[in-house]
């Protein structure tokens, strides 16, 4: 499978074309909003890739002031951009345009496809407005501390201003006419706004959008279900298709720009902003992600600290490790590397790809990309910078161990939680704390302690939780072992009261960003 990355139109969307050298038809793969578009991205990587292999061409996107795309303030910036990923798929030489759109993203689909156009709708809500009174549910349950901040609302992994959530409430389906595919999840139900369409069941949707990004699974059975309606509607003959017109650097504010870099032998996809003022010896940052999630950050966050570093006169890349985001094939079964030895491998091979040397280099990381930063001492960065970490574990795991031990707590059998049920009954809690603390031997202190005898210093920027599971795992240890100002490297604890682990809180974004900025002036002051 060959996919041509890049940046096409003003303001710049960041788009992703695959297509074999002839194809039938093609499909807009429209990105759902939110935290929904991280968990589903590589279903619609695996989605694509099938397409492909059936001879569709397809565009997936970042919405123009999303992800990678370059900033908007138009609050109708979602449908336009899904019409304008439409126009640079014709451009191709393909004429025949489906719009798909998963959960919130069908609402956007079916207002930038024509009568003309295929539609197939995956799990949709009732409208615009039915999913933004959910996400504001969900919202007011799950963010800690204020959800608005400098009249910006944040909803789960996505903020937006009064008049984007005006337009995206206002976004309605209508009866359709052409030709209309809507999956929905076993025992679900079609929005009625759409008239008589073809309906079909979509199993395992609520296994990949009702979970987070540890738990969810991509399931193969339904992205089958899309390839085989649109291999039907699509025609038998086929055009050739042309090379995508996409810009290769994007200048995000005549001051930053960006570009795609494929690093090490697994030719992992980044991210890589610099400013046109950035001096040889300036501070390189790499970005880890949390969990198994790609390179943007809950509401964008690494986006923007990216590109506020590079202003800063730093050179940043965002990373997607194996298994995540662009990175690596995609598989309907694939396991995922949290806590795993391939994830280590793979920062080794960003920092040589990137001939950074150790006095420049910074590594920041937030959950699971926390802890490969913290254990990136081989690669004795000069500053380390931790965010919401909450395991310390010396020893990898097995690819998929991690996710599969937190499915098996979350959603126990019958038989393990009748096992679990009377094993809380006989063992007392403090042995069943230090039975659950045993996969992360050695705590806080040896998690760092590698590190700060190279000289790294290392920040730990946690939310209350985290913070609780910090001192319970001997950290107020470790800031006494290795304090700031000390010999070789030190410690220093940044806690966020009613901050959250995931970033979803406006304030603790805002807090993690300008600590960010702040630790690598202080390191790298004549950049500042």
């Amino acid at each position: 499978m060959t996919t041509h990355h890049g940046w096409a139109g003003s303001p710049a969307l960041r788009a992703a074309v695959q297509s074999p050298p002839s194809a039938r038809a093609g499909v807009v793969i429209c990105p759902p909003l939110g935290q929904e578009g991280v968990i589903a991205y590589r279903t619609l990587r695996l989605l694509a890739d099938r397409l492909e292999a059936r001879g569709v061409a397809s565009v997936r996107y970042d919405p123009s002031g999303r992800g990678d795309s370059a900033p908007d303030t138009d609050p109708d910036a979602q449908v336009r951009s899904a019409v304008r990923a439409a126009a640079l798929l014709r451009t191709t030489g393909v004429q025949r345009i489906t719009f798909v759109g998963l959960a919130s993203a069908a609402v956007v689909a079916a207002a930038a496809a024509t009568e003309d156009d295929g539609l197939v709708v995956w799990d949709a809500p009732d409208s615009g407005r039915a999913w933004l009174r959910r996400q504001r549910a969900l919202a007011s349950i799950t963010v800690e501390g204020e959800r608005v901040l400098d009249g910006v609302e944040s909803i789960i992994g996505m903020d937006l201003a009064e008049d984007e959530a005006a337009a995206l409430s206002a976004l309605r389906f209508t009866p359709r006419t052409g030709a209309t595919l809507a999956l929905v999840r076993p025992g679900g139900r079609v929005p009625k706004a759409l008239g008589d369409v073809a309906t079909a069941e979509a199993p395992g949707s609520a296994e990949l959008l009702d979970r987070t990004s540890v738990h969810a699974r991509i399931p193969g059975d339904a992205v089958d279900a899309v390839v085989s309606w649109v291999d039907t509607w699509a025609p038998t003959t086929t055009v050739p298709v042309t090379v995508p017109a996409l810009e290769r650097l994007v200048d995000v504010d005549h001051r930053v720009s960006e570009r795609v870099v494929l690093l090490g032998p697994e030719r992992l996809f980044a991210i890589e902003s610099v400013t046109s003022r950035q001096a040889p010896d300036a501070p390189v940052v790499v970005l880890h992600n949390g969990a198994a999630e790609h390179h943007v950050g809950s509401a964008d966050y690494q986006v923007t600290l990216a590109r506020k570093l590079a202003r800063d006169g730093a050179r940043v890349v965002r990373v997607d490790r194996r298994g995540t985001g662009e990175s690596s094939v995609v598989r309907a079964d694939e396991r995922d590397y949290l806590f795993a030895q391939e994830w280590l491998d793979d920062q080794s091979a960003i920092v040589t790809a990137l001939a950074a040397p150790t006095e420049q280099l910074v590594v920041v990381g937030m959950c699971a990309g926390a802890w490969i930063a913290g254990r990136a001492h081989e690669d004795a960065p000069r500053l380390v910078v931790e965010i919401s970490p909450n395991d310390y574990r010396r020893r990898p795991a097995l690819p998929g161990a991690y996710s599969d031990a937190v499915r098996a707590v979350d959603s126990p059998s019958p038989r393990r939680q009748w096992i679990r049920e009377r094993y809380n009954v006989v063992v007392p809690k403090w042995l069943r704390d230090r039975i659950a603390r045993r996969d992360r031997p050695g705590g806080v202190l040896d998690h760092v302690k590698p590190l700060v005898a190279q000289g790294t210093d290392v920040v730990v920027i946690v939310a209350d939780g985290d913070a609780e599971l910090f001192d319970r795992l001997g950290g107020q240890r470790a800031l006494r072992r290795f304090p700031v100002g000390g010999r070789g490297g030190g410690v220093e604890l940044v806690h966020v009261v009613d901050g959250d682990h995931a970033l979803f809180a406006p304030a603790m974004r805002a807090v993690v960003i300008d600590e960010v900025r702040a630790r690598v002036r202080a390191a790298f002051p004549v950049h500042a």
